[in-house]
């Protein structure tokens, strides 16, 4: 017994100066929107609008510190809420940026989720929403659009492991996850095992400056053997760039996703190719315009070219910032006629 109690007592020991030397942070940010659409589509209630607000408000739970083997270690999770749990909104999300990383130098071992860096980025809109959030409203008419966000496989959105090293040109990634549900969003407890019908899927990635200030660049590749339980693979690419010139930022991104069958998705088959063009200018050190053109293109016969055009502007109050963006969005389904003009304004703050 008094073996027993010695033992507890140096393993709680261990527990308490464990935390003395961690740095433990708890931040977050809000962000309350109102956005307006006014659809062109035939069957979304043609020539009527969808209006009102909006928000996304998320907390992050962070620590870091040393290991008793002389290593670093960070952890943390986030919890994220998107409208309002009462309602019909997708609720509070707790496997946001879920991970416990170590650290030898340059070298970081990552386990967890939606934290090693990936492919859900572009180096081409500056300020105001992506094309494929313009069109996105609580109305069951507009649910879908051609525009790509993540792309592929997209595997860092499901729990995996990872590997980043950085280099004097900038950090190299490798992250597989043995069941990709990002599309099913179902995983187990610590002590279950995690299965759907997806398989693994992996992603190897690169982002920084190549040596050379002012220049962004990222490239990614991913795969996942089958989806769904269908037989095909699907694949996805995420390649950028962007250039600040002092007061100008300008960036470019091609993106593709060849995709598998996904029962629920009505242009998910075939392949689906994306360039965005990006334009920032600051105004003044507080004051920024920007502009973005978003092409996609998919590989249907009878589908249409999806294109996005908007200008946005933003402010810098310090504590808040504002963002007004208006777009024009043509053919967003990859359909003729489904046109819809856009406006967003958003406050975010963070703390």
């Amino acid at each position: 017994m008094k073996k027993l109690l010695l033992t507890s007592a140096l393993a709680g020991a261990t527990l308490v100066a464990s935390n003395a030397i961690a740095q433990t942070t708890v931040s977050g940010n809000l962000d309350i929107a109102f956005k307006a659409i006014s659809s062109k589509k035939v069957t979304d209630d043609s020539g009527n609008s969808h209006q009102g607000f909006g928000k996304e408000a998320q907390i992050n739970i962070q620590t870091k510190g040393k290991l008793n083997n002389g290593m670093d270690y960070a952890a943390g999770f986030s919890l994220e809420d998107d409208g309002n749990t009462s309602g019909s909104s997708t609720g509070t999300n707790f496997n946001e940026n879920t991970f416990i990383d170590f650290i030898s130098g340059n070298t970081t071992i990552t386990v967890g989720m939606d934290h090693i860096q990936n492919s859900d980025r572009t180096a081409a809109n500056f300020l105001g929403l992506i094309a494929e959030d313009l069109t996105g409203t609580t109305h069951t008419g507009i649910t879908t659009d051609g525009f790509l966000a993540d792309v592929g496989a997209d595997p860092a959105q499901s729990f995996g492991a990872g590997i980043m090293q950085k280099s004097p040109v900038g950090t190299f990634s490798a992250f597989y996850t043995p069941n990709n549900s990002r599309h099913t969003g179902v995983y187990g407890g610590d002590d279950q095992a995690s299965d759907t019908a997806d398989e693994s899927a992996y992603e190897i990635g690169f982002v920084g400056d190549l040596g050379v200030k002012g220049l962004n660049v990222h490239a990614f590749i991913n795969e996942e053997n089958k989806i769904g339980g269908d037989t095909r693979k699907v694949k996805g690419e995420n390649l950028g760039a962007s250039y600040n010139f002092g007061q100008v930022t300008a960036g470019l991104n091609y993106k593709k996703t060849e995709q598998g069958k996904v029962a629920t998705d009505t242009v998910a088959l075939g392949e689906t190719e994306q360039m965005e063009f990006g334009l920032a200018y600051a105004l003044t050190p507080n004051l920024t315009i920007g502009a973005n053109y978003t092409k996609a293109d998919h590989d249907f016969a009878t589908h249409v070219d999806a294109k996005s055009k908007s200008i946005a502007v933003g402010y810098n109050l310090g504590a808040v910032a504002l963002t007004a963006q208006a777009a024009k969005l043509e053919n967003y389904d990859f359909t003729s006629g489904t046109d819809a003009d856009v406006l967003y304004l958003r406050a975010s703050t963070k703390f």
